[in-house]
Formats: structure tokens, sequence, C-alpha cells
């Protein structure tokens, strides 16, 4: 996939993203307001039963009034003084007279009873003409209609009946617009929002006293309401940013693999070429019947086949050792190692290649520990490894010095040398797989961007890490720390 390509997918991808957000953020704004609309039409509700129950209580109030002078046999039969009968009735029983004298006395009672339904229905119409009268000429004062405490109870009772479970603050205001009485914390200046209604809004003559509520935490209220759905829609919209990212990265990462894979199959084709080109040549060479068998110098020959086979074999063996790192973590063969005479037999072995090139080589194996358990084979391959690494990126006479130390609780080989260094962005990256530090199109170090990543994988698979400190044109050192574990045992030993 071209890169062309991956920055079109990736735009696509970042505007439906981009599209996705707008749509969370319109659909939250929406639900905040359709929630605010619901608690309006709540509170308005409310409100209007407050009207109501302040109304109700009047009335209970004025008859109350009307009705304290009257007794208890006037308020249920609403009788005359005069009707002649202020004993009340007497039971009807069966006299000795006969039939015709208790006829007599039914006849009476049906008509006493009569006058007296009448006589209650005159008073009941009465008693209402007085309670509307009452209502019509009654105080303007709002302080007589209701007091504050019955105010209160009224609020109180009707919000938590509409279970409007929120604190309220509020006032009630003369026609006048100044304030009758209002709750304890009200302030009238506060920013919230304000429900008001005309309080006995059925009068004849109003009188304009209004009734101000205001929820202090109502905007609290309104997004905990809406918290779960909120969260969730925030929590699946930040779980596709992140996918997004991810999948960006690793769209990029691909891309930038498939080069490094390239290039690594172009480096391995030239590295595996040229043994095989020197051995094809020496080969021709051993069998060209022109050439005197005393001119073939056959001892140069064969060790030169010699060189380029293990020249060959090492470069086969760094692919198999990587791709065994790939299929999972490597089994090591650990054994008691002694790290001094490890170190000296590479050093011996890559000396020759330094003085060829009029360099030197120094140790100082200070360590006083140096017996570990490691597996031996890779232990060796890491040394070599770095050794090469020294001469090849060095454009001097190569100047390299090995050491060693106790450090804590581990066993310490810093490899320094004169090369070209590595600049401050290349080093997060020189121990990737197949990753080479760019010289241009100029291929004068051979290599397949193995050797480091190798590198600290063993030392990871010992338990140990990896520390390079370098300057570009001014040389580096590699640093390498495996645990001692029980090593200072066995060096006493």
């Amino acid at each position: 996939m071209s890169k062309r390509i991956i920055w079109i997918v990736t735009v696509f991808m970042g505007l439906a993203m981009a599209a996705l957000l707008l749509v969370q953020a319109y659909w939250i704004k929406n639900a905040v307001l359709v929630k605010e609309k619901q608690f309006d039409q709540l509170i308005t509700r409310a409100m209007i039963d407050i009207t109501h129950e302040i109304e109700r209580l009047e009335v209970n109030k004025i008859s109350s009034r009307l009705l304290n002078p009257l007794s208890a046999d006037s308020l249920m039969y609403m009788a005359p003084a005069d009707t002649g009968n202020s004993a009340g009735l007497q039971p009807v029983g069966v006299a000795n007279d006969g039939l015709t004298e208790r006829e007599d006395q039914l006849g009476d009672i049906r008509e006493r009873r009569k006058r007296e339904a009448r006589q209650f229905l005159n008073n009941q119409r009465l008693f209402v003409d007085r309670i509307v009268a009452t209502m019509f000429t009654g105080s303007p004062r709002i302080e007589d209609r209701i007091s504050a405490s019955e105010m209160e109870n009224v609020i109180h009772k009707v919000l938590t009946d509409t279970q409007i479970d929120l604190p309220y603050e509020y006032a009630v205001l003369r026609m006048t617009n100044d304030t009758a009485y209002h709750s304890a914390h009200y302030n009238p200046f506060a920013e919230a929002e304000y429900y008001s209604i005309q309080l006995f809004p059925n009068d004849i003559y109003a009188h304009s006293s209004y009734l101000k509520i205001y929820f202090p935490e109502k905007e609290d209220f309104l997004f905990r309401s809406l918290s779960y759905l909120a969260g969730s829609s925030l929590l699946l919209t930040l779980t596709i940013l992140v996918s997004f990212a991810l999948t960006v990265f690793i769209m990029f990462r691909q891309k930038r693999l498939s080069e490094i894979r390239s290039d690594f199959i172009s480096n391995m084709t030239h590295e595996l070429k040229t043994p095989i080109s020197t051995i094809s040549l020496a080969s021709q060479m051993l069998g060209d019947k022109s050439i005197p068998a005393e001119l073939k110098n056959m001892g140069q020959i064969s060790k030169i086949i010699s060189e380029e086979c293990r020249r060959l074999g090492n470069q086969v063996e760094k692919v198999l050792q990587t791709s065994v790192f790939d299929k999972g973590k490597i089994k090591l063969k650990t054994g008691e190692v002694n790290m001094h005479e490890l170190i000296s037999g590479v050093v011996d072995n890559f000396s020759i290649q330094v003085k060829n090139r009029n360099g030197k080589m120094s140790t100082a194996l200070q360590a006083e520990s140096f017996l570990l358990q490691a597996d031996q084979v890779h232990i060796t391959n890491v040394m070599s490894n770095l050794l090469d690494n020294a001469i090849k990126y060095c454009n001097l006479d190569p100047e390299i010095r090995v050491e060693t130390a106790n450090k804590m609780e581990f066993f310490m080989i810093a490899v320094t040398d004169n090369g070209i260094g590595i600049n401050r962005n290349d080093q997060k990256r020189i121990f990737e797989k197949f990753y080479r530090v760019p010289t241009g199109n100029v291929h004068t170090v051979k290599g397949f961007g193995l050797g480091l990543s190798y590198v600290k994988m063993v030392v990871e698979a010992h338990q140990g890490y990896v520390e390079v400190e370098s300057e570009l044109h001014k040389g580096s050192t590699f640093k390498i720390y495996l645990p001692l574990k029980d090593t200072l045992r066995h060096a006493k030993d």
C-alpha cells in the first residue's frame, strides 16, 4: 500500500471521526434540552397545584370563620329558633291509645322534617353566598390571606408529591413588587432560572400577588440525570478514537516495516552474494587446468574459501537466530561462564582485524565477580556483534576498549569505540529489527540491521538490559548489564 493511499484513508477516517463527535455533541445537547423542558413542565404543573392548594386552604379558613359561632346541632340541621321544639324530637313509641294516635304522630314528624329540610337548604345557600362575598371583599394583603408557614408547608407538600427532590428558594411578592416573605436563603439576584405564577388567579378583582421559585442545583440535577447516557456515549466515543489512533499507527508502522523488510532483502542479497561470488571464483581457480598447480597457491585459496564460508555461515546464523526470536522466547542453555575468559577469547579473535586497520584494542577487566549463569554461545555472539560493529562503523584507525565492572547486582561490560557515532534520534531505534542508521546511498558498511536487535534480545533473555551512550562523529559506548544473582558465591568458590 502506497503512502498516498494511507494518507487518503487516514483523512477519510479522521473526517468520519469528526462527524461522529459532532453527532454525539448534538445528541447530548438535545438530550439536555429535552430534559430541561420536561423539568420545566413538571415545575409548571407543580406551581399550578400550589395555587389550587392555596385557594382550597383559603376557602377552608373562611368556612371555619363563618361556621365557628354555630353549635354542632345548628351545623347539622340549621333549625330555626322558633320551631317550638327546642327539646328535639321525641322517640315514637307504641301508646295504649291505639293506631290513630300513632298515625297522627307520624304525620307530624313528616311535616316537621320537610320544614327542617327547606330551612337547611336556605341556610346552605346563605352560607355559600357569605363565602363568596367574603372572597370578593377580602383583604388585598397577601399576609391576611395566607401566612409564611402555610405557604412553606403547601410548597413543600406539592413538590414532594410531584417527586421533585431538589433544594429550592422562594419568595411571595405583593402587587407593588416588594417581597411579602421569602425563604431563608432566597437571593433575588441569583443566576438561576425563576419560575413565577400568580396567586389566587380565580379572584374577580386580581390583586397581582406572585410566587417566585428557583432551584439552585437545577443544572447539576439535569447533568446528573443524563450522566449515565452521556458517560456511556463518551466512553464509546473515546474507545472509537483510541481504535482510530491505533489503526493509523499500525498502518504507518506496517508501511515502515514493509520498507525496512525491503531494505533487509536487498542487504541480505548483497551480503550473501559477496561470499558466494568469492567462493565461486576460488573454486574456478582450483579447477582451471591452464594454471599449474604450483602457481595456484592452494593454501591461500583454501583460506579464502574457509573465511568466506565462515562469513556466510555467520550471516545465515543471524537470520536464523532472529527467526527463532520471532517465534517465541529463546531457550537458553545456561551454565557457569567465566566472563573474563570469554571476553578475552572474543577480543583475541578480533585483534587481527583491528591490527590490519592500524588500530588498537585494549581491555580493563576489573570486575571482582565474573562467574555468571549464562548461555556461553549467545553471550559470545553478543560480544562478537558489538566488536564487529565497533570495527565496521569507524572511518579512522579503530581504537576499541573493553571494560568490565560490578555495578550493584549486575556484571557490566562496556565496549567503547572511536567510530562515527549515532545521533539522538537513531539511538532510540538502533535496537529495532532490520533497522540500520541511514548513510544515504553509500553502502560501504555491510549488514542486515539484525546485530543490535539480537544483542538486546539475548541480554533481555538473561534478564539484563543494554544502554548506549553516543555522540555523532565522536564514538559510542555500549554497556551490557547481566544479573549476578548467585555469582558472588560462585566467584568465591
